[in-house]
């Protein structure tokens, strides 16, 4: 039988637990979704949280499971976390304690990037901030990347072309660039 590992599972939505838009549709049936991934070839699957909150669920969910693995990192639309927390340093401390006190669970760093198709949830110059700024976490834990790219590349390609020699390199799930863009990151 063939092994897969699910690089980017968003388990901490509410729909695996039967809500829908804040409605209740049907029983939490997350315990056979694992089961339905795990019987057909599922090897491992790693969690993605992209928030405070998503990382302390993840956690939560993974701690007992040893199929189970998580991320940890601010989504480039929800980077304004950094400065709503008070002390941008302090929530990456925050973040470097998850990672610190789950090294076995915590296997990258992210999901983290630029998204500049929804600005209105978070401006340009604060995900660039903040993304450079979570960049620390990979060259420090030597975790590899999840990756979010949308309509930035450039900007993309600066803020990692920086830093390209301490990554541990990674994948980038969410890329709307051009095959040339893609190649580069960066080299």
């Amino acid at each position: 039988m063939r092994r897969y590992i699910d690089i980017g599972a968003n388990l901490t939505d509410a729909v695996f637990r039967g809500v829908y838009r804040g409605k209740k549709v049907h029983d939490d049936d997350f315990h056979h979704v694992l089961k339905r991934a795990f019987d057909i070839g599922m090897d491992r699957i790693i969690v993605t949280a992209g928030c405070e909150d998503d990382i302390r669920e993840a956690l939560d969910l993974v701690k007992d499971h040893e199929k189970l693995y998580c991320t940890v990192g601010v989504h480039p639309t929800r980077c304004n976390e950094f400065d709503k927390a008070g002390n941008p340093e302090k929530h990456l401390s925050m973040l470097k304690k998850f990672i610190e006190s789950n090294k076995k669970k915590v296997v990258a760093i992210g999901e983290m990037g630029l998204d500049y198709d929804r600005t209105q949830f978070c401006p340009i110059e604060t995900q660039k901030k903040y993304f450079a700024l979570q960049l620390e976490l990979a060259t420090e834990f030597k975790l590899p990347l999840f990756l979010h790219s949308r309509s930035c590349a450039d900007d993309f390609i600066e803020i990692i072309s920086d830093r390209v020699d301490d990554l541990s390199g990674g994948v980038v799930h969410s890329f709307t660039g051009s095959i040339e863009e893609a190649k580069n990151p960066s080299d």
